[in-house]
C-alpha cells in the first residue's frame, strides 16, 4: 500500500520530490491524473501529481520532506541592496 507523502501541481515539481526520497533509498511512486497522462498537460488540476511511498517508508519520508524544507535558503529579498558585480559605475 502507498501512502502520500507531498502533492505537486505538475511532474516536474514531483520529480524533484521524488529525487530527494529516492537519494535516500526510499522507493517512490507518482500518482497522475488519468488525464494528464492522456493529454500534455503539467500544470493545473489535471497536471497534479501525488507522491507516494510505501507504509514502511512514511515516517522517514515525511521527516526527510519536512527537515529539507527546514534548511531550505531564504528567497532572494529583491528590495534589499546589494552589490551587482557587473556593474560599470
Amino acid at each position: 500500500m502507498w501512502f502520500i507523502v507531498a502533492e505537486a501541481m505538475g511532474a516536474t515539481d514531483a520529480e524533484i520530490v521524488a529525487g530527494l526520497l529516492r537519494s535516500a533509498g526510499i522507493p517512490v511512486y507518482l500518482f497522475r491524473e488519468a488525464l494528464g497522462t492522456a493529454m500534455p498537460l503539467t500544470v493545473g488540476l489535471v497536471g497534479g501529481v501525488q507522491v507516494g511511498v510505501p507504509e514502511a517508508y512514511y515516517t522517514e519520508a515525511k521527516a526527510l520532506l519536512e527537515s529539507d524544507q527546514d534548511t531550505a535558503p531564504p528567497e532572494f529579498d529583491t528590495d534589499e541592496d546589494w552589490d551587482d558585480p557587473l556593474d560599470e559605475e
